[in-house]
Parts: structure tokens; sequence; C-alpha cells
């Protein structure tokens, strides 16, 4: 609706990172979804979509860290290795789907 969500996400991201204080060893549960009205060939193997994955602080209930992305550009994968290099965590314990099962996961996190 006209928003540029790039410069929101950044604008949030300041914001939890300035007043959104992570505890050690606290849970944080990441997962990507897409955005239905984004679907392109829905009807195709190769459809198109974007998708949102975000970072949520269990224990406060809070969504700490977004970024989306196009399918057919990035994967999931890149991208939550990206979010959390881009929001320095550190010392929080990480919770994913299935889909980041990966056989060389010490070369992924």
């Amino acid at each position: 609706m006209g928003v540029d969500f790039d410069k929101l996400v950044e604008k949030f991201h300041d914001w939890a990172q300035n007043y959104v204080e992570l505890e050690e060893l606290e849970w944080c549960a990441i997962d990507g979804k897409s955005i239905k009205s984004t679907v392109k060939n829905a009807s195709s193997s190769s459809q198109k979509f974007v998708s949102i994955v975000t970072v949520f602080a269990c224990k406060r209930g809070l969504v700490v860290g977004m970024e989306r992305y196009e399918n057919q550009h990035k994967s999931e994968i890149l991208v939550v290795q990206e979010l959390i290099t881009a929001l320095g965590l550190q010392d929080v314990v990480f919770s994913f789907d299935s889909l980041h099962y990966q056989k060389n996961w010490q070369n992924n996190y």
C-alpha cells in the first residue's frame, strides 16, 4: 500500500536493537511464511512469491528481526543466515523448522 518495506525494516531493526535486549540462552524461533497475495503462476511448479522471515523472541513475545525475499532469487536458508548475522544475535537458542536441517549443518550456522 505504498510502504517502502526496506525502509520500514531498517527502522524496525533500529528500534529492536535499541529497546529489546535478549538474555543469554533466550529462545528465538525463526520461520518464513509466504505472502498469499504475491503468488504468481499458482498452478505452475515454478510459481513465484514473496516470503517474510521473522525472528521471534519467545519469552518476550516480540519479533526482533525480519527480512523479505523472493523465492526464485534467494532461499530461506540463506536469508536466515544473513538475518542472524545482520542482527548480531549471539548466545541465544534458535529453533528452526526442518528445512534448515542440512547434512553439513556446521557450515551453515
